[in-house]
């Protein structure tokens, strides 16, 4: 009897043809892996930067709202009367960032606006005036409620986060 050897239905080798199939599926495996475990490293980065930017603004607009609070001359807390540079009028949109303005002292053409918060450097606040409320009193001998919206910006590790936050006083 004599076998014949033919080249298909030789089955030497086929066990490392086998090895080399899983290693390439384990492989693609675990680029895919290290792809989303950077992907959701970055989202946790970002998400604790973001965090950090939302506290300290939040906590910026309530140093603001502290400074309303204790101010007990209520002709201190009118815009045009006021020494306070982060008290301002209605005029200034301040959700848009290049309408914050706090280098400390007046430029030539544009006004200081806000201030830095004493807690971080990256944070100011600004407050915009906003008059007595509507339907309050407007005798003047009565209590009046005054109406104010507070702002909070931080841009701590190049995020940026504006919180406003409405904030009524009565005189």
């Amino acid at each position: 009897m004599k076998h014949s050897n033919s080249i298909i239905a030789n089955e030497k080798g086929s066990a490392i043809v086998f090895a080399l199939l899983a290693l390439s599926i384990l492989s693609i495996i675990g680029i895919s892996s290290t792809n989303t475990t950077t992907t959701e490293l970055n989202i946790v980065r970002n998400e604790q930067i973001y965090q950090t930017n939302f506290y300290l603004a939040e906590s910026s607009a309530y140093e603001a709202a502290l400074r309303i609070e204790n101010e007990t001359d209520p002709f201190e807390l009118i815009p045009d009367s006021s020494d306070h540079n982060w008290l301002n009028d209605d005029i200034i949109d301040f959700s848009v960032t290049d309408n914050w303005n706090d280098e400390g002292q007046a430029s030539a053409d544009v006004n200081d606006n806000s201030d830095s918060s004493q807690f971080n450097a990256n944070a100011s606040y600004a407050t915009v005036a906003k008059g007595p409320r509507e339907g309050s009193s407007l005798d003047i001998s009565s209590t009046r409620l005054y109406e104010f919206a507070v702002f909070g910006r931080s841009d701590e590790f190049n995020g940026n986060v504006l919180v406003e936050i409405g904030y009524l006083k009565k005189f």
